[in-house]
């Protein structure tokens, strides 16, 4: 698969996902339709904003690389673009609980961290 078409899928998948965030926000009652209005939102947002990360990661490994990126690079982005969409909504998830966001989003990040790290060395 030609790393150009993967980038176009990862943003028609960004754009569909926009949409289907923002049509989520706009029309769903969450009082009325709690699981299904929840799972959906957080679905669409972990999808929106790890395809965000993905395309914005993808560019400035472009620009890091001199242009000699590969394939590789676009995976290893989409990884990390999940990453922070696992972030952010963790740290949107332990502020609506009460938790204390600066501790748990360190150590959530710290942990995130260790494992890209592990795997960025497990895969060379």
């Amino acid at each position: 698969m030609k790393k150009r078409f993967l980038l176009f899928i990862i943003f028609i998948i960004f754009l569909v996902s926009l949409t289907t965030l923002i049509l989520i926000l706009n029309y769903v009652d969450p009082y009325e339709y709690k699981l299904i209005g929840l799972s959906s939102l957080i679905f669409s947002y972990i999808l929106t904003i790890s395809c965000f990360f993905t395309i914005f990661f993808y560019f400035l490994k472009k620009i890091y690389y001199r242009g000699n990126v590969y394939i590789y690079h676009v995976l290893s982005s989409f990884r990390q673009g999940f990453l922070v969409a696992i972030f952010t909504s963790s740290l949107i998830y332990f502020y609506n609980q009460g938790v204390s966001v600066w501790l748990a989003g360190a150590i959530l990040f710290v942990i995130l961290f260790l494992l890209e790290m592990f795997v960025e060395n497990y895969e060379n």
